[in-house]
């Protein structure tokens, strides 16, 4: 019982954003090349009774591998934006994406051998090649997805800590001048979040409690208007008011940050980390 609780937190765990589409393509093209020369080495799957073009039958494996990879992205990403929510992206749904590539990689392999090498589709051979697919692939990538997570999270988990003994040390000073933001001053103010064309803000009122007030702005028509305040961006999504962070953790996907007086927890996207390793305003 114990050991399938801890399976399905670590399936809960949210799973690394990807750095850059720079870095996702070079990772693709590590594994084309892995599954190009693993079928010339190793010969499996009949590979072995080919008597002529044996590397480039190899290489179009790992060139079609390439380019149904991409394509997937695009339709899970671009077409159905079904990472877009990437907060909510945990290592399950990375499973099961990882699931539906893997799929799609079969389909396209499958089409390119019975064309390239026996010239005709029969369907009835499909599961073999969902079988190969797999057999080569998922494993390895399992593995490299684990490893990413937890590495990602130790790494997360230890710039928490030290923002957090920063603080400790040196707390963060209030504004030495008064600004404000829609008539609401930005010591009130706890985060900001940007709703496509309009923003949320959450802020403290004068009789203590968390509300939330929806405007017509831009989250940068209010950074420049509030340049040189306390309130910064940290996700591509929010503004946090830097003088109400209480405490920092951290998960895979970067820090998350608790604010006095709110329930909301605020995402802090890897690129802006550094500005919370500097606790000042």
């Amino acid at each position: 019982m114990e050991s399938s609780n801890s399976l399905i937190q670590f399936l809960q765990k949210p799973f690394p954003e990807e750095e850059s589409k720079a870095s996702y393509f070079k990772t693709l093209a590590v594994v084309s090349l892995f599954v190009t020369l693993f079928l010339y080495i190793f010969e499996p799957f009949g590979f072995s009774n080919i008597e002529s073009n044996k590397f480039f039958i190899c290489l179009g494996f790992g060139g079609i591998t390439f380019v149904s990879s991409v394509l997937y992205d695009f339709l899970v990403n671009g077409l159905l934006k079904l990472k877009e929510e990437k907060r909510t992206f945990t290592f399950a749904k990375w499973l099961v994406s990882i699931i539906g590539l893997m799929m799609t990689i079969s389909l396209a392999n499958f089409i390119f051998a019975r064309l390239v090498l026996f010239g005709n589709i029969r369907w009835e051979f499909f599961p073999s090649m969902i079988y190969g697919t797999f057999a080569v692939g998922v494993f390895p990538v399992i593995v490299i997805g684990a490893i990413s997570l937890i590495r990602q999270e130790k790494k997360y988990q230890n710039i928490a800590a030290e923002i957090n003994s920063i603080q400790i040390e040196k707390p963060i000073k209030t504004e030495s001048i008064e600004q404000a933001i829609f008539e609401i001053p930005t010591r009130q103010i706890r985060y900001i979040e940007a709703l496509q064309n309009y923003v949320k803000v959450g802020f403290i009122n004068e009789a203590g409690k968390l509300i939330e007030q929806t405007e017509r702005a831009t989250l940068k028509s209010i950074l420049d208007e509030l340049n040189g305040s306390s309130i910064v961006k940290c996700h591509r999504s929010f503004l946090v008011n830097k003088t109400a962070i209480l405490t920092t953790s951290g998960n895979a996907q970067g820090l998350q940050l608790r604010l006095s007086d709110c329930d909301k927890i605020i995402p802090v996207s890897r690129s802006f980390v550094p500005i919370f390793r500097d606790k000042r305003p």
